[in-house]
C-alpha cells in the first residue's frame, strides 16, 4: 500500500471514529436516528404485506408505490372494486407535474447600504408619540388646571371626571365625603354609591355618616353638618347659631366653602353678630384661595366702596372661571370704563357670553349695547 492510500485509511477511521463519538456525546441525534430507522423499517413492512388480504412477501404497485398485492386477483380487487385505478392515476400525475416544474430561479442578492441604516417604522412611531406629549405638555403651560379649593373635592367631578360647572350646585356624599357634579348624582338616583359602593341610606343614617366623618375632623364634612343645621336636613332643627358655630370650626381648618357660608352669616347678621368687616375678610381669604362666587362676592363690595380697579381684578378672576354673574358685571365695568378702559368689543363679548347661559340681565345689556351702536 502506498503512503497516499495508507493517509486515506487513516483519515476515513478518524472520521467514523469522530462521528461515533458524537453520537454517543448527543444523546438527541441518537434519538433521532432511531425514529427515522424505526419510521423506515414501518415503511417497508407495510409494502410487503398485501392490501387486500394481508399476506407477507407482496409487490409493490409499479404505478404509485403506494400499495402492495401478493397476487393478479388481489391488484384487480383493488383496481376495480375500491378505485385505485384513479388514485394511482392522478399520484402519477402528480409526480409528474413535480418532476416537470421548473425550477425556481435563485433569489436576487440584497443590496448592500453603505453609510446609517435607514429608519424604521418604530422610529416614525416613538417620534410622533414624543411629539403628542410635547404638545400636551405646551397646552398644560398654556391653559394651567386651576388649584383645587380642596384635595378632597378636587378640581373635576371623580365620576365623568369633567372640570367643575361654577354656575351649577355640586352635590356632597356622605357616604364618602365625595363631591360629585349634579348630573352623575341623577344619573346615581337609588343606586349604591360608585366611589364606595356603600348603599343609599335613610336621612338618620346619612347623619350618622356624616357625624362619624365630622369626629375624624374632615372638613368638608364639618362644613355640611352646618349646611344641615342651616336648612334642617336630616331632621335637623333649622339654626343659624349652631351652623355658625360648625362652620368656624371649618374655616379654621381651611376649608374654603365654609368661609363663604359664615361670611353669609355675617354680613346678614342671622346667628351671630352684623360684622361686615368680618364678612369681607372671609370673602377676600376665600376669593384669594380661588372660589368664583366669593370673588364675585368681594368684587360687588369693592364697587360699592368705588375702588373699581381691585373690583375689576376680581371680577375678571371669577368671569375666567365661568361664573354667569361676574361675566355680566366684568361686561359693565369694560362698557362703563370701570377699573379699565373702554372697551365695547370686549363689553359685548362678555355680554354674550353671560346671556348665552340664560342670564336674563346680561340679555338686556346686549340689546342696550346693540341699541346704542
Amino acid at each position: 500500500m502506498s503512503d497516499f492510500a495508507f493517509a486515506i485509511a487513516v483519515g476515513g477511521a478518524e472520521e467514523r471514529r469522530k462521528d461515533e463519538r458524537s453520537e454517543i456525546m448527543d444523546p438527541e441525534l441518537i434519538k433521532k436516528k432511531r425514529e427515522y430507522e424505526a419510521r423506515k423499517t414501518r415503511t417497508k413492512l407495510a409494502l410487503n404485506i398485501c392490501t387486500i388480504c394481508g399476506k407477507k412477501d407482496a409487490r409493490p404497485c409499479k404505478g404509485c408505490g403506494t400499495t402492495a398485492y401478493c397476487s393478479t386477483d388481489c391488484q384487480r380487487i383493488d383496481w376495480r372494486d375500491r378505485g385505485h385505478r384513479k388514485a394511482c392515476k392522478k399520484i402519477q400525475a402528480a409526480e409528474a407535474a413535480r418532476a416537470e416544474a421548473p425550477t425556481p430561479p435563485p433569489s436576487p442578492p440584497r443590496e448592500v447600504f453603505y453609510g446609517p441604516a435607514p429608519r424604521s417604522h418604530a422610529d416614525e412611531v416613538r417620534a410622533r408619540i414624543a411629539a403628542e406629549h410635547e404638545a400636551a405638555r405646551v397646552r398644560r403651560e398654556a391653559n394651567p388646571e386651576r388649584e383645587p379649593l380642596s384635595a378632597r373635592h378636587g378640581s373635576r367631578c371623580p365620576i365623568c371626571l369633567e372640570e367643575w360647572d361654577v354656575n351649577a350646585p355640586s352635590v356632597f356624599r356622605t357616604c364618602c365625603c365625595r363631591t360629585v357634579c349634579q348630573s352623575c348624582e341623577e344619573k346615581i338616583g337609588f343606586s349604591a354609591c360608585p366611589l364606595c359602593r356603600l348603599p343609599l341610606g335613610s336621612d338618620a343614617e346619612h347623619l350618622v355618616r356624616l357625624r362619624r366623618h365630622v369626629e375624624n375632623e374632615v372638613p368638608e364634612a364639618i362644613t355640611h353638618l352646618g349646611i344641615a343645621y342651616r336648612k334642617g336636613r336630616f331632621g335637623l332643627v333649622k339654626s343659624d347659631k349652631k351652623a355658625a358655630k360648625i362652620w368656624k370650626r371649618a374655616v379654621e381648618l381651611g376649608d374654603v366653602q365654609a368661609m363663604g357660608y359664615l361670611g353669609e352669616l355675617y354680613e346678614t347678621g342671622s346667628g351671630v353678630k352684623l360684622d361686615k368687616k368680618k364678612a369681607e375678610r372671609l370673602y377676600r381669604t376665600a376669593a384669594d384661595r380661588g372660589d368664583a362666587v366669593a370673588q364675585n362676592k368681594i368684587a360687588c363690595s369693592l364697587h360699592s366702596e368705588k375702588k373699581f380697579e381691585e373690583a375689576f381684578r376680581y371680577f375678571a378672576l371669577a368671569a375666567d372661571q365661568g361664573y354667569t354673574c361676574a361675566e355680566s358685571n366684568l361686561g359693565c365695568f369694560y362698557r362703563d370704563g370701570k377699573g379699565t378702559e373702554v372697551d365695547l368689543g370686549k363689553a359685548r363679548y362678555w355680554f354674550e357670553r353671560a346671556a348665552a347661559k340664560g342670564n336674563e340681565t346680561a340679555t338686556k345689556l346686549l340689546v342696550e349695547l346693540d341699541a346704542q351702536v
